[in-house]
């Protein structure tokens, strides 16, 4: 019997569809590490697989079925965050259309938070994955083979007889090592491209993820990895590093983690280590990190290594709100660290929300003018989402002021768009906080001593149009709305 062969599917969720017509050029196109991660797990049980990544290679729901038949699946797993709900259930349902007798199983943050709720709206759907899936998903194919039960698998929820079941839940894994490193020569890697705001080149700037799980209590974040900070070992990070640079010539990377210097020790040896291999001449890296988990020793070493830029999660600037929203942390302490970082060598960009719970339209602009006091090179302004699985999404619904479960509306850019928000703050209108959204970036962009920074960073015609047509559209927003 041949073994059961897996199709793992990155739904047509298109630029357009996060970031609106206007946005979607400066979007980033990013490889599907969670698939490539599954896949290469697939691939160590030595189980046949492949990847569709449907935004890459410009697929659409009606044109996955023409995919579906080049090969014979006898499994599709399909990732789902919140606002692709829509996409992954037409994508479900072509499947089921076409090839009834495909399992479906989906997975991801949306899957993992409301598993239930999946499989009583999406009959197209048979199995969802609860949390880490590398496991999970080798263990479901075994019961496809005959060689488990069902029951056996952990962090499975599934149809039994018109009920809902979930099978016991899945351990995180201890050993990141134990993990293969993500399979990305099934992915079309010159297919992707990054923002301006992450890359120096246009060439391809892969994510390394060396770690997973946050301890933090953000009311924002579902914890999808767990509380416990769990780290590859070095020597796996620099291989992967390695190999990455030998078979993709690859010298910019994003080292990403939940929470990057939780572990302030291992941190500072890898840094080590990469200096020691000599890899600091030969690759940049930036990262995304807290600003009271960094000192000028470790920056010191991590800029010693490569790193050239770090993204902040600065969130709001009143501190009443970050209080509000368990973010631990000071203004002060942010002033201070945003200049450190910088006098250091790094760049700096900052991520702010706006429409925070209980956020006045004042307390939105004081955000606003706390990020040009801070001023990062890049600031990133999104609308706040009370996702699924999250500390807020519960209160917000149990207080009754979720507006929409949507989730095509559950989009941070949805200022740029034309949908609903499933959130506004009371005494907010829907207008004026998709016009905030817009007027942040003008008045954070539209000035002076931005336009002499941005000009000391070009280095190609490439970054210069792009730099061009977001002067463009920022531009016309302005010029549409003279308040601004």
């Amino acid at each position: 019997m041949n073994k059961p062969k897996t199709l793992l599917i990155n739904p047509p969720f298109f630029l357009e569809d996060r970031y609106g017509k206007n946005l979607k050029y400066f979007g980033a196109l990013s490889d599907p590490l969670g698939l490539a991660y599954l896949a290469a797990n697939l691939e160590l049980h030595n189980y046949p697989v492949k990847i569709l990544d449907c935004p890459a290679l410009k697929i659409s729901v009606k044109n996955i079925s023409q995919e579906l038949a080049k090969d014979s699946y006898d499994i599709v797993g399909i990732n789902i965050l919140t606002p692709m709900y829509s996409k992954v259930k037409r994508t479900a349902e072509t499947v089921k259309k076409n090839h009834p007798q495909i399992k479906v199983i989906v997975g991801g943050a949306h899957a993992t938070a409301l598993p239930k709720d999946i499989l009583e709206e999406i009959e197209a759907i048979d199995y969802v994955c609860i949390g880490e899936g590398e496991k999970t998903l080798v263990e479901f194919i075994q019961f496809i083979e005959g060689k488990k039960q069902i029951d056996q698998v952990a962090g499975l929820a599934y149809r039994k007889n018109g009920q809902i079941v979930l099978t016991q839940p899945r351990e995180f894994e201890k050993n990141l090592d134990n993990f293969p490193s993500p399979a990305r020569h099934l992915l079309p890697v010159k297919k992707y491209n990054f923002t301006a705001s992450r890359t120096r080149s246009q060439s391809y700037a892969p994510t390394i993820m060396v770690a997973r799980g946050c301890p933090f209590n953000c009311s924002y974040c579902s914890h999808p990895f767990g509380r416990i900070f769990r780290h590859h070992s070095k020597e796996r990070i620099i291989q992967e590093i390695e190999s990455l640079i030998n078979n993709y010539g690859t010298s910019e990377f994003n080292i990403e983690a939940d929470s990057l210097c939780v572990n302030r020790n291992f941190i500072l040896s890898l840094c080590q280590e990469i200096i020691d291999k000599g890899l600091n001449k030969k690759i940049r890296w930036t990262c995304e990190n807290r600003v009271d988990l960094v000192d000028e020793e470790l920056l010191t070493k991590m800029y010693q290594a490569g790193c050239w830029q770090i993204s902040y999660g600065v969130e709001s600037g009143v501190q009443r709100l970050l209080e509000l929203i368990n973010k631990g942390e000071k203004l002060e302490d942010m002033e201070r660290v945003f200049a450190l970082t910088k006098k250091i060598g790094i760049t700096v960009r900052g991520f702010f929300m706006l429409g925070l719970p209980t956020e006045t339209r004042q307390e939105s602009l004081q955000t606003i003018e706390f990020a040009k006091k801070l001023d990062p090179l890049w600031a990133q302004f999104t609308i706040t989402i009370p996702y699924p699985g999250t500390p807020m999404f519960e209160s917000l619904k149990e207080a009754g002021e979720i507006r929409t479960f949507n989730w095509d509306c559950y989009n941070t850019w949805g200022g740029w768009t034309e949908n609903e928000m499933p959130y506004l703050p009371k005494g907010r209108s829907l207008r004026e906080l998709k016009s905030l959204q817009k007027k942040a970036m003008v008045l954070f962009y539209l000035r002076p001593k931005v336009f002499l920074k941005f000009i000391k960073t070009i280095n190609s015609w490439a970054t210069f149009k792009k730099y061009f047509i977001g002067f463009l559209t920022l531009l016309k927003i302005k010029n549409e709305n003279p308040s601004y």
